[in-house]
């Protein structure tokens, strides 16, 4: 996979619709964060997966008339988009419902019938997802010891215990610990500009 590429290329190369390797980046960099949206939206894995599918399709129909704004961020348009999908796939499995089994409206238990604030889903799992994707990238530029002994340190491992664990002076461990967490901060900052 290529490094990732800044927003706006991205989103100019999808618009054209037969960028194949565009579209490929697009979904690689966004369907986990939908997914995520979609189950925090109360949905199950199963409905899940199949909402993020309807999301893509539209996307795919939708991104070549998306006017790009740098003054807003991609994924509020993003949130959006998933928002209204989720509401209407729970009102056509609502009406489904109502027409297979003829109950009573508050007898069906449909997921996420209270639908939580997508904004705030949106923004929350956004940092984390971020992180993540940060993490996978800072993990390439480290041994297995030096990230093993970062991993650690964050799972509330002392720094004693690993310079103890891994025979090594506690300033190392230090060290270690600051240089990844620089490169961590980093690649934040940098996907945060090119990919939100």
């Amino acid at each position: 996979m290529e490094e990732f590429q800044t927003r706006q290329t991205l989103l100019e190369r999808i618009q054209k619709q037969h960028d194949e390797s565009s579209w490929e980046d697009f979904v690689h960099y966004y369907k986990s964060y939908i997914y995520i949206i979609c189950r925090r939206m109360n949905l199950p894995h199963h409905d899940s997966e199949e909402v993020v599918q309807q999301v893509l399709v539209k996307l795919w129909e939708k991104l070549p008339d998306f006017k790009y704004d740098t003054r807003k961020r991609f994924r509020g348009w993003l949130c959006t988009v998933t928002g209204n999908t989720v509401k209407d796939y729970l009102r056509k499995q609502k009406t489904i419902r109502k027409t297979h089994d003829a109950a009573k409206e508050e007898d069906l238990p449909v997921h996420g019938s209270s639908i939580p604030d997508i904004e705030e889903i949106a923004e929350t799992e956004w940092k984390n997802y971020i992180s993540t994707l940060a993490l996978e990238q800072v993990k390439k530029n480290f041994s297995n010891q030096v990230f093993g002994i970062f991993m650690k340190l964050h799972g509330g491992a002392s720094r004693m215990q690993l310079a103890e664990e891994y025979q090594l002076p506690p300033n190392t461990i230090s060290v270690y610990k600051r240089r990844v967490l620089s490169a961590l901060c980093s690649e934040i900052r940098r996907l945060e500009e090119e990919i939100s």
